[in-house]
């Protein structure tokens, strides 16, 4: 019906509905067409029922009782540690070690451990210091490797006095930091190290990297050309570990800078390869021959600890030097407290030595040694005491020799007699009276290191003699240029490898390994 003018509009003439698109309509049918999903009714019940349980009655129950349960489990967190506590304390340590040894295989391989001797890193430079002539001529010789040794004036005695700002910054290194730059610097200037001693060591260094094979390891019976080999010549192990001491010993690192970190990269690689490792210990003796075996396990190990103190990001060669330090624990004699040439035999003096230097390597870079090891050691050394205990010798009950008397020193030194020692001084009295040794390397090396922590008048003796008898007999020429031509008494079986990491060691000894008795030293001068 069509609305005229005049007609009144009432309600059912007006529409509710406003005009509507087709999409509008298409999406109203759509909803009309859906069915509403009703819950049943027990359901619903259910749901009411249970709904005050957990709005009201379990709150209201948890408010009630938070002090009992709180107590309870603080209660229970203690008797749970206390219980590891117990257990870890009465497990046998070979128990203790193979748990350690589960736990570390799963730290993660980026986890960096932070060591006292990572934060002991110096400045690269002396710059902020007073470096005279003197001082500057050593740190060409440090960073040139390429020295011309046969064109130096072998009669310049440098004068190396150490400033006063580098004996507080030397006093605060531990036993590796003088390998650092900064370290070896101030190290040299105040232990007696000249320009000729430092470039025979770089010559040295120079002559290893030359022979090194293309697997990253050193073999006694290939020295090169114009050297004599050893009859060793399958004991690799033992060859590549001596040779990388070295460059260790002066800094040189496998994750570091300069021309020898891939040299040591590749040896370091090499020995990790030739482990015979399970998940407690590392065997490191490799394919040795004859009575080789414990001697190459101590020198790898000490190789493997350094490098992993000088790197300690690398946390897998971490766990290989723990697993070898194991190794060595669980080889030495349980009735004697020594090691020899197997597993378990009765001890002698010359492979202690190797052994507990690994042992303090391995302190030195925050690896854990077993006391139990420890007080083995020092029942060890009190069977081959002699003269009263301030000399020693090769096996109980034999005559006390200068070698074995620096090995059994060094080893005191290490397992915590304290200078004021009087057994110790009479000792070093007894080294000192005998003098460096002109061809006997391995009794030289071994001193050598007895009288640096020994220090003093002593040393400085010591130092002039061993220093300018060892730069005047290195090889200045030809294809061998930098090694040493074997003199030891037992050279013929690492031959010119064996003598010239000897007399290389004992060059570094003013950075090396710093005094141990540095800090009773620097303050009273």
């Amino acid at each position: 019906m069509a609305i005229q003018p005049g007609d009144t509009i009432s309600d059912e003439n007006l529409t509710t509905e406003a005009p509507r698109s087709v999409l509008q309509e298409v999406a109203s049918r759509q909803r009309k067409r859906r069915r509403r999903i009703v819950l049943p009714a027990w359901p619903r019940r259910l749901i009411d029922r249970l709904r005050p349980v957990f709005i009201q009655t379990i709150p209201d129950w948890f408010r009630s009782h938070r002090q009992t349960l709180m107590t309870a489990f603080t209660s229970g967190v203690i008797h749970l540690l206390l219980a590891i506590l117990l257990g870890l304390w009465v497990l046998p340590s070979d128990t203790k070690d193979q748990v350690v040894a589960l736990l570390a295989v799963r730290v993660p391989e980026k986890e960096v451990v932070a060591l006292e001797l990572a934060e002991i890193v110096q400045p690269e430079s002396l710059d902020d210091l007073e470096v005279d002539s003197t001082i500057q001529t050593v740190l060409e010789i440090i960073d040139d490797t390429t020295t011309d040794l046969a064109a130096m004036d072998t009669g310049q005695d440098l004068e190396l006095e150490p400033t006063e700002q580098d004996l507080v910054s030397l006093a605060k290194l531990g036993e590796f930091g003088g390998r650092s730059s900064f370290g070896k610097q101030a190290a040299l200037k105040k232990y007696g190290g000249t320009a000729e001693s430092e470039a025979a060591v770089n010559a040295g260094l120079k002559w290893l990297k030359n022979i090194q094979k293309r697997d990253g390891s050193w073999s006694f019976g290939s020295p090169g050309e114009g050297a004599e080999p050893g009859r060793l010549h399958s004991t690799d192990m033992g060859a590549t570990s001596l040779a990388l001491l070295c460059f260790l010993g002066a800094g040189h690192t496998h994750k570091g800078y300069g021309q020898y970190q891939k040299t040591v990269a590749d040896g370091v690689k090499y020995l990790m390869n030739n482990a015979r490792a399970d998940r407690t210990s590392a065997d490191m003796r490799g394919d040795f021959q004859g009575n080789s075996g414990m001697y190459v396990q101590g020198l790898a190990t000490i190789c493997v600890c350094e490098a992993s103190a000088l790197e300690p990001s690398d946390m897998k060669l971490r766990r290989l030097a723990r697993k070898a330090i194991r190794f060595i624990e669980k080889t030495q004699d349980r009735k004697g407290g020594g090691w020899r040439y197997e597993p378990g035999d009765a001890g002698d003096t010359s492979v202690v030595g190797w052994q507990v230097m690994a042992l303090q390597s391995a302190k030195t870079g925050d690896i854990a040694v077993s006391r139990q090891t420890g007080y083995r050691v020092k029942k060890f050394l009190d069977s081959v005491q002699t003269h009263d205990g301030s000399r020693y010798g090769y096996l109980p009950n034999r005559a006390g020799t200068p070698s074995m008397t620096s090995v059994g020193l060094l080893c005191r030194m290490y397992m915590g007699w304290r200078r004021d020692q009087s057994l110790l001084k009479d000792g070093v009295a007894y080294l000192t009276t005998m003098g460096p040794h002109p061809e006997n390397m391995y009794y030289n090396y071994y001193a050598t290191q007895v009288i640096h922590h020994w220090g003093g008048q002593e040393w400085q003796k010591w130092n002039a003699v061993m220093r300018n008898q060892l730069v005047s007999r290195q090889i200045t020429d030809g294809p061998a240029a930098g090694s040493w031509s074997p003199r030891d008494p037992h050279a013929d079986s690492g031959g010119q490898i064996y003598e010239t990491a000897l007399c290389l060691l004992t060059l570094e000894i003013y950075y090396r390994h710093l005094p141990i008795y540095r800090q009773l030293e620097d303050s009273t001068e």
